[in-house]
């Protein structure tokens, strides 16, 4: 029987909260410092080709607080982060919390289908090479999967992408 020790549990939890909170914090400084230092504008880099008035970019640098320091954006974001909000969405003009339920139920969505489609895939495959075991199918087989684990996952996704939206649109 295995004997758990809740003293080391909360000890071992409490460091990783503090290792995850520690890396929150520089990941947020390293952006805060990153869209600071950068040449480009945010503002004009949303309206892209658009043509407005200096008028208008301002009202809409005022909005997005370009004007403000760095410190004072940093401030800011953390005054809303304590306040138990993560903000206000400037493009989709919605709460972050809104945006963030959305993408993930898409996200969580995609993934479900993907696994159910793969699982069923697999088994498939799987006993088609157990019931021709040594035949032509079963290398074939076995060699579209050696591929497809060697293959990194972004370069997949990326032949799927120009397959997909590119190859099949022509056609």
């Amino acid at each position: 029987m295995i004997k758990i020790n809740s003293k080391k549990l909360v000890k071992f939890f409490g460091y990783k909260a503090i290792r995850l909170l520690i890396l929150l914090i520089v990941i947020a400084a390293i952006s805060f410092i990153m869209i600071q230092l950068s040449p480009i504008d945010p503002v004009k880099a949303y309206l892209g080709q658009r043509i407005v008035s200096q008028e208008q970019l301002a009202i809409i640098g005022n909005y997005w607080g370009t004007n403000l320091s760095l410190g004072e954006r940093v401030l800011g974001w953390l005054q809303t982060l304590a306040s138990g909000s993560m903000g206000f969405s400037l493009i989709y003009r919605v709460p972050v919390t809104e945006v963030i339920v959305q993408k993930f139920t898409a996200s969580l969505t995609l993934m479900v289908v993907s696994w159910i489609i793969s699982g069923i895939v697999g088994f498939g495959l799987g006993v088609i090479a157990g019931a021709k075991e040594g035949s032509l199918i079963d290398k074939a087989i076995k060699t579209y999967c050696y591929i497809l684990q060697s293959t990194p996952t972004f370069w997949i996704g990326l032949v799927f992408l120009m397959v997909f939206s590119v190859y099949l649109v022509v056609i």
